[in-house]
């Protein structure tokens, strides 16, 4: 069997498993297809493929290479296949992913990953997955009926969630107790090592010519300081939203308003939703001249509200939005649901002002929102009668 990777560099314990064997992993040890890198408490392991895809393994965790075939006369033809039992890595796409992005999958327990261009964080753990991107964007589902563990590419299930790196300090998350998977600030991810995984190219610690003075310095340092080697510190979303009160049930949407309040200033709020947004200070103007743009839900919180004014849960589970900055307009529908009302469609469309607020305009239910005013994301507060209540909820977009 040809090997598909070397590791090239290795802090404290790590061994693979290859078959019924488990051998001590070292710098310049070659890795095959069907090997498991486990890293212990105190080990890190950083891996290099053969079409310059880079991989980090970082303490406690456990990545089985399931598939990995590089086709250099074809790239297209590519397949990769990963699987995250537990624990942390950090993946940036080589020239299989890049070229054949239907064809790669990083799989956990819970959850599926497939990219699109991307350098990313997956962390498995705890009955959750979490997630981020530096570079480019992936698409996380829960593995179900729709979302299969042995499929490949991004998943297209109405429960799949695409992050991408404009999205700014903002984390996917996921455990079997929600419905889909949610958009939240990298803040809230209490305890979780994503804080601690920072986003300088693996390059700079794992190329060909890192040299043996760099190796002794990394091999000296203790395990606690190894994220030294990548750190840099991810920028702020420009979009941010924030509660008044204490947070409601499944709520992974917002965060305090005390701390949203440094996120900028406020655009649109309810009573319990505000959502926030960075300004320049200078002039809070939209651009005219990109014509027609198709947002993805990222995130999205909801409750139905009863007769007796009781909020029961409910949840969004799928959802379009597209701005025309060329007419100033909008457009968007989302998919509600809950067991205490029966399934609404909302239909709104309306106006954008020149500072990026919307309301709606006709349709069904009533929307009040705003973009950032780099126009890679958006947000809306929504409500809609049925049966007696009214769903009400926020979201959040991104392009």
């Amino acid at each position: 069997m040809l090997p598909v990777g070397d590791v090239t560099l290795v802090i404290g314990s790590v061994q693979v498993q290859r078959g019924d064997q488990h051998l001590s992993l070292s710098r310049g040890s070659q890795l095959l297809v069907g090997d498991s890198v486990k890293t212990l408490a105190n080990g890190h392991a950083h891996l290099r493929f053969v079409d310059g895809a880079l991989v980090s393994v970082r303490p406690a965790s456990s990545l089985k290479i399931v598939e990995y075939h590089f086709d250099k006369s074809n790239p297209s033809a590519s397949v990769v296949r990963f699987q995250l039992d537990q624990g942390v890595v950090r993946a940036i796409s080589g020239q299989a992913a890049e070229s054949a992005k239907d064809k790669f999958r990083l799989n956990t327990p819970l959850a599926a990953i497939g990219v699109k261009g991307t350098d990313f964080v997956v962390e498995s753990g705890n009955g959750r997955v979490n997630a981020i991107v530096n570079q480019g964007a992936i698409v996380l589902a829960p593995i179900d009926g729709q979302c299969r563990a042995d499929g490949l590419g991004p998943c297209s299930s109405i429960a799949a969630r695409e992050l991408s790196a404009t999205l700014r300090g903002m984390a996917l998350t996921y455990s079997a107790s929600m419905a889909t998977p949610q958009l939240l600030p990298m803040a809230q991810l209490k305890g979780s090592d994503l804080l601690a995984v920072s986003v300088t190219p693996l390059s700079d610690a794992t190329g060909v010519n890192a040299g043996k003075t760099q190796q002794a310095a990394v091999d000296s340092q203790a395990v606690g300081s190894t994220d030294q080697i990548l750190r840099k510190a991810s920028p702020e979303s420009t979009m941010v939203w924030g509660r008044w009160g204490q947070a409601r049930d499944q709520d992974a949407l917002t965060i305090a308003f005390r701390d949203a309040m440094q996120s900028g200033a406020v655009t649109v709020g309810d009573g319990y939703y505000f959502l926030f947004r960075r300004e320049t200070g200078v002039i809070n103007m939209l651009p005219y001249d990109q014509g027609l743009v198709n947002f993805s839900l990222q995130s999205s919180h909801a409750n139905f509200v009863d007769q007796g004014n009781e909020l029961q849960p409910a949840f969004v589970s799928a959802g379009t939005l597209g701005v025309n900055f060329s007419t100033r307009e909008f457009a968007t529908t989302l998919q509600l649901k809950s067991p205490a009302a029966a399934d609404q469609t909302l239909q709104s469309s309306g106006k954008v002002n020149a500072n990026g607020i919307f309301l709606s305009g006709g349709g069904v239910g009533n929307v009040a929102g705003a973009l950032s005013l780099d126009t890679r994301q958006a947000g809306y507060l929504f409500s809609l009668p049925a049966g007696g209540g009214t769903y009400r909820g926020a979201t959040l977009w991104g392009r």
